[in-house]
Formats: structure tokens, C-alpha cells, sequence
């Protein structure tokens, strides 16, 4: 019955979201355009990528592409605020591990005159002190905030762990130590460097026809300048190690009312197959319910929420397992944790988990990317981790293409127990 109400879903939603395969070109200038056609409506999405994010900071300047990239988009005056308002244009940003995103979507009869005036902010930002000491002061505001949530700390505690020393370690809002550090000449330093057409992806989805969004996108970048030199190298990874031991388990004391516990396993860097798989075993151990860890919550009551999360990056991934629980329960839901790690690494998934977890992660990719703000932001996930934006039309392909003896033999390689990084973060008790 479950697969049969999915296929159904499948057939519906493979209808619905028919839309057309994204074109990728790049122009003379090294800019990269990706644009997919969608007639669903009449709204373009636009977001602007620019290679480094993270990964490109220099020791000691953690946040630095956080605060250069909010200053390139920080609007000069009121009128422009008013103007953006008026024409609906919502814009955003934030900083990946692999590039900074800026984010524009507004209505299409608009979306030309909108990205025009955004244009003129970004080609040239006022970057001063004045606003440098804003920029820093909203920051800080979101680490405190993303600090004040347990799932957040696990996650960044295994960045520390297994990229300690790196561009991957650490918050994107860098530490309040780092942000005191950074100068206005080094967000200017930052921004001359990244933000030139060479360094530059767009991703687009609007209704317009794919060649009439690449000409207003080649032609409103066209005048963007070159940059003056190329970025630095970022710090290398240690050599990845299969079958190294992992690091030593992590306590974080926190006042809170459960404890976060979760293991984590090193993956190398991004291919189209290690993308798709990746998340086809966080579908299968703790996607919702029916999934391994689903038990732990709904049979044994040990957790209030269990979960999986892949994350691949263009020079390594992370693969993680976790769990929220009280803590008097926190002990035995620590061993539960691990044992089904284990039996997950032992015995491997069954051929009826394969294909129910391989329909229910195709029917998850059309549902989620139905919108075209999400979908946006698929493809430039694709394109920032390394795999290509050509992945989004071929990952049912790529997917059905998975077998049990391949899926079963990279759990075994890179899930092992022993290479885990194990954090608990909550009450000391």
C-alpha cells in the first residue's frame, strides 16, 4: 500500500513539475549562466553565486565571506529600499561551505529594472567602517542565535572535528575573536577578489524563454568588472583517510531541557553518484517515519527526534546521524544510537529498502523542488559542491542507477563505527 500511494504521488507530481532542463552556457567573461524555463507562474528567481564562501577564509577571519558578501548587497539609501518594496523584489543571502549566494525573486515583468538597480549596488559597494561595525553587529546576532540551538552546536562540533584548521570548520558567522579582527580592507580585499564574472555562477528560473533570461543576464553583467587579482588558495584538507580512527567523543555543556547526541562520518568530496547516494542512505537511516531510527522514537520512546543529514561539499562531505532525547534518557538513547549505527554498517540495507527509500527520495526531489525558489536553490547547490547543474535533470536517472551491492559496499567503506565523531550536547548531568 505504501508503494503503490507513492507511485501515485509520482505520476502526479511528475506531471506538475514538467519543466524543461536547465541550460548551461558560459560567456567570454568566464560567467557562468544557468537558466531553466517554467511557465507555472509568472515570477523569476535569480540567484547569483560566487565561488570560495567558507572554504576561501583565511585563518582567523572566519566570517570574513559572510561580511564581505552582506556588504556588497547592503542598499545605500532609503529611496532604493522604497523602490525595491514597491516592485515586491525579495533579495537574501548567506554563505555556503563552497560560495556566497545572493538570492533575488520578484515578479518577471519587473525582474530586468530590479536586477538593474540591484546591479548598481553590487558592482559598487560602499564599504566603510560605519558600515563594516553594522555589518558586524547583525553577525553576531545570528551566531548567538544559531548558537542557542543543540542540533546547530552538533553539527559545528563535527566540522571542528574532522576540519579543524580549514575553511569548512566552524559557523559561517565566524567567532566573535575572528570578527574583531577583520578590517575594512580586507572585506574589500575579499569582494575585489570573488566578485568578478570569472568567479560567478547564475542561477536562474523564471518563466521567460531560457534564451531571452541568458541575454538580460549576459547583458546586464557584461560590465562587471575583471578582478584585480586572482583569489588565494584556500587552506588544503588533510589527506581524506578511509579507515582513519575517529576523533575523540565531545560533551558540550548546555542549560537545556534535552540532549543533542550525534555521530558523524567523514566522505570525500562530491560526484553526481556520492551526491545522489548520499542522500538516498539519509532517506533510508532517518528520514521520517519508516526509516532505521524511526524505531528509536516511535517503539522504544528513547528520542523526541531522530534524524539523517548528508552534506556534500566540493572537497569533502560530511554523513550525519543524530538524536534529541531528555536527559535521563540520554544514556541508553547514546547506546541505541550506536547500536543501529552498527547493525546499519554491519548488515547493510535489503533490497526492499533500497527501492522503497530510492521511490520515496524521487517523489521527495519533485515535491520539494516543485517551487522554484527551492529548486533555485538545488541547482546551485549542485553547482557550488562540484556535481554540475545538469545533475537536477538527470538524478532519476542517477538514482535508479544505484544498486544494492554498490549502496551496501559505501556504507561499509565510509560508515564505519570506528571513523565516527561522536558529540552530546546538553545538561551536564
Amino acid at each position: 500500500m505504501k508503494r503503490l500511494v507513492l507511485a501515485l504521488a509520482l505520476s502526479s507530481l511528475a506531471s506538475a513539475a514538467a519543466v524543461h532542463p536547465p541550460l548551461i552556457k558560459t560567456l567570454e567573461s568566464g560567467l557562468t549562466v544557468v537558466t531553466q524555463q517554467d511557465e507555472a507562474s509568472a515570477i523569476s528567481v535569480l540567484e547569483i553565486l560566487i565561488k570560495g564562501g567558507q572554504r576561501a577564509e583565511p585563518q582567523g577571519r572566519e566570517g570574513l565571506a559572510y561580511v564581505a558578501t552582506r556588504l556588497a548587497m547592503d542598499i545605500p539609501d532609503q529611496r532604493k529600499v522604497q523602490n525595491f518594496m514597491a516592485k515586491a523584489l525579495h533579495y537574501s543571502m548567506t554563505v555556503r561551505d563552497d560560495a556566497s549566494v545572493i538570492r533575488l525573486e520578484c515578479l518577471t515583468e519587473f525582474f530586468e529594472a530590479m536586477l538593474g538597480e540591484f546591479l548598481q549596488i553590487l558592482k559598487d559597494p560602499l564599504i566603510n567602517n560605519i558600515r563594516l561595525d553594522r555589518a558586524k553587529e547583525f553577525i553576531g546576532h545570528r551566531r548567538r542565535i544559531e548558537a542557542d540551538n543543540t542540533v546547530n552546536l552538533g553539527h559545528l562540533a563535527h566540522r571542528e572535528a574532522f576540519f579543524r584548521g580549514t575553511g569548512y570548520d566552524g559557523s559561517i558567522y565566524g567567532t566573535e575573536e575572528s570578527l574583531k579582527e577583520i578590517k575594512v580592507r580586507e572585506a574589500k580585499d575579499f569582494y575585489e577578489r570573488f566578485f568578478t564574472p570569472g568567479n560567478m555562477v547564475l542561477v536562474a528560473v523564471s518563466n521567460l524563454a531560457d534564451e531571452d533570461m541568458q541575454s538580460l543576464l549576459a547583458r546586464r553583467f557584461e560590465l562587471h568588472r575583471a578582478a584585480k587579482r586572482s583569489p588565494d588558495a584556500p587552506t588544503p584538507l588533510r589527506p581524506f583517510r578511509v579507515n582513519a580512527p575517529g576523533p575523540a567523543p565531545r560533551i558540550i555543556e548546555k542549560k537545556t531541557q534535552q540532549n543533542f547526541i550525534g555521530a558523524a562520518f567523514l566522505l570525500p568530496p562530491a560526484t553526481p553518484r556520492l551526491f545522489v547516494l548520499s542522500f538516498l542512505l539519509e532517506n533510508i537511516l532517518g528520514r521520517g517515519p519508516g526509516s532505521r531510527l524511526w524505531s528509536l522514537r516511535s517503539e522504544r520512546k528513547l528520542a523526541y527526534n531522530v534524524g539523517a543529514a548528508a552534506r556534500p561539499m566540493r572537497e569533502a562531505g560530511l554523513f550525519e546521524a543524530f538524536l534529541e532525547a531528555s536527559p535521563d534518557k540520554a544514556g541508553e538513547a547514546r547506546e541505541a544510537l550506536a547500536e543501529a549505527l552498527r547493525e546499519f554498517h554491519d548488515g547493510g540495507i535489503t533490497a526492499d529498502e533500497l527501492e522503497t527509500g530510492r521511490t520515496e527520495l524521487k517523489a521527495f526531489f519533485l515535491r520539494s523542488n516543485e517551487p522554484k525558489t527551492s529548486r533555485v536553490s538545488t541547482l546551485s547547490l549542485m553547482v557550488a559542491s562540484g556535481v554540475g547543474a545538469g545533475l537536477f535533470d538527470s538524478f532519476a536517472d542517477e538514482l535508479a542507477a544505484i544498486t544494492l551491492e554498490e549502496a551496501n559496499a559505501f556504507i561499509r567503506e565510509h560508515l564505519k563505527p570506528e571513523s565516527a565523531s561522536w558529540v552530546i550536547v546538553g545538561p551536564k548531568k
